[in-house]
């Protein structure tokens, strides 16, 4: 529209931080208009690293009107956050339920590349077209009744290379408008683009780059990589080196138990504790107390980019007085940053100390997870005293791309009165995602019911990972006897 901003170049100063998840929220539209911007705004998801997320909001950054009267256009990037909330930053003024997909997706996927920063190619600094000016002004006139002064700034008008990062001129971008022969001197055109070009995509990928890749790591610390097993000791200290270090700033660092091995005679006692983190690496101590028998104890950790990313959020709940079967704990854990929609909340644990004279039979998990905030449950059952539970919490946006989660469970495999130590694995296919190679995956244990007079083992671990699924395994060794185990997985 000639009232809305200049809108393949890039205007640098008004990108947003990429891997950002953006929310939309439409101020009218069918539902059927609705799901076809919906799937072609999610075009640029596969190059970006950017995230399109669809509320019921209006405090979202990108809000979207359908005036019929005002044209499609977008406001640039950043500069949608200068509006007030009861505007629009994005109008769509001609889609409706008879509409093609090829308008669709030639609209659409230019106005949220304007939401992303791009400029229009015929205005970035590479370009130099020969404008037959009289043509232009007229067809413009009849076609949009745009003015001369208008059709200045949204035709001929050319940012400054100061300002726009550009590729090479490209008159195939989805960023270009059709052209034709007698708006130029020499006869040069553009086509009437419906699709991102190679350079598009190659562009993009360039500036909002880590697209698929989110920003977490993950792997495993185990005590015996310090000592071992048969020289049991109560601190269990090492350094973690992160890939790619040094980080932009120092992550947040979260811990579950994946593996233990504690001797029978004494309580099992195990804290799993981030004592020190910088941008090149971290401590962990998996520390017992007491009495305790630590003979080897394992941890999986998740790297979460920093305390300042609301989208993946994590904490810890401790119990404070004894957990039995008679007085489980139910704890409110609220989110520092409110999510626009419920998110999903992995919950696993972290620390532990459980009576000797009692089987170990623990569980914990979430319930009313709302936008703001959700219930962490840490349950017992029969004689189990836990005089102590320590869990993490895990928060991502639902429906994120790259990431998924869930629980797996030796019931899924065999009922709990018949233990055994063999055979507890499964092949599972990961829920709602298609990644495009093997993920990695973090695991950690969320539920136990350990005979109390063997020692108490157990490890987790996964194999045949593929793109699609993995397989999980929950082992134990020894004399142990494991009636369930459960865990929860992020992938």
């Amino acid at each position: 529209a000639p009232d809305a901003p200049l809108a393949i170049g890039l205007y640098v100063r008004k990108m947003w931080l990429p891997g950002r998840t953006l929310r939309c929220y439409f101020m009218g539209g069918s539902p059927y208009v609705q799901s076809k911007i919906r799937e072609y705004a999610a075009v640029w998801e596969q190059y970006a690293n950017i995230y399109f997320e669809f509320v019921d909001d209006r405090l979202a950054e990108i809000r979207i009107s359908f005036d019929l009267a005002d044209g499609s256009w977008s406001y640039l990037g950043t500069d949608a956050l200068l509006r007030r909330a009861d505007q629009a930053t994005m109008n769509y003024g001609w889609f409706n339920d008879n509409t093609p997909d090829e308008e669709f997706s030639r609209t659409v996927v230019h106005e949220f590349g304007h939401a992303l920063g791009c400029v229009h190619e015929h205005q970035q600094p590479n370009a130099n077209i020969q404008w037959n000016k009289p043509v232009v002004y007229n067809s413009y006139w009849i076609s949009q009744r745009w003015t001369r002064a208008e059709v200045d700034a949204q035709v001929f008008a050319r940012y400054n290379a100061a300002d726009v990062t550009s590729s090479a001129f490209d008159n195939l971008s989805i960023m270009e408008y059709a052209i034709p022969a007698e708006f130029t001197l020499n006869g040069w055109s553009a086509p009437n683009n419906t699709h991102l070009s190679q350079t598009d995509i190659a562009f993009i990928t360039t500036m909002y780059p880590g697209a698929n890749v989110l920003p977490l790591d993950t792997g495993v610390f185990n005590s015996m990589s310090v000592r071992p097993w048969d020289t049991p000791t109560l601190d269990n200290r090492g350094t973690i080196n992160f890939s790619g270090a040094p980080l932009p700033a120092i992550p947040q660092i979260l811990l579950g138990l994946n593996w233990f091995d504690f001797g029978y005679r004494t309580n099992v006692r195990i804290k799993s504790i981030v004592e020190q983190v910088t941008t090149a690496n971290c401590t962990i101590n998996l520390q017992s107390w007491a009495d305790t028998v630590n003979y080897s104890t394992g941890v999986s950790w998740l790297q979460l980019p920093s305390v300042d990313n609301h989208d993946f959020q994590g904490g810890t709940f401790n119990t404070t007085t004894g957990t039995t079967a008679a007085s489980p704990v139910i704890q409110k854990i609220d989110f520092a940053h409110a999510y626009p929609s419920p998110p999903t909340v992995v919950v696993f644990l972290t620390s532990l100390d459980a009576d000797k004279n009692t089987t170990l039979r623990v569980k914990v998990y979430a319930t009313d997870v709302q936008k703001d905030s959700f219930n962490v449950h840490v349950e017992s059952r029969l004689d189990t005293l836990l005089w102590y539970v320590g869990i993490t919490w895990f928060a991502y946006p639902t429906n994120r791309r790259g990431i998924t989660s869930g629980t797996y469970s030796t019931m899924d495999v065999r009922s709990w009165e018949q233990p055994s130590l063999l055979a507890n694995s499964k092949q599972i296919t990961f829920p709602n995602q298609a990644f495009d190679k093997a993920p990695r995956i973090f695991m950690a244990v969320n539920e136990l019911d350990l005979g109390y007079h063997t020692n108490a083992r157990i490890h987790l671990s996964s194999s045949n990972v593929t793109k699609t699924g993995m397989e999980w395994h929950i082992d134990a060794w020894g004399d142990t006897q494991m009636y369930i185990a459960g865990a929860s997985y992020i992938a």
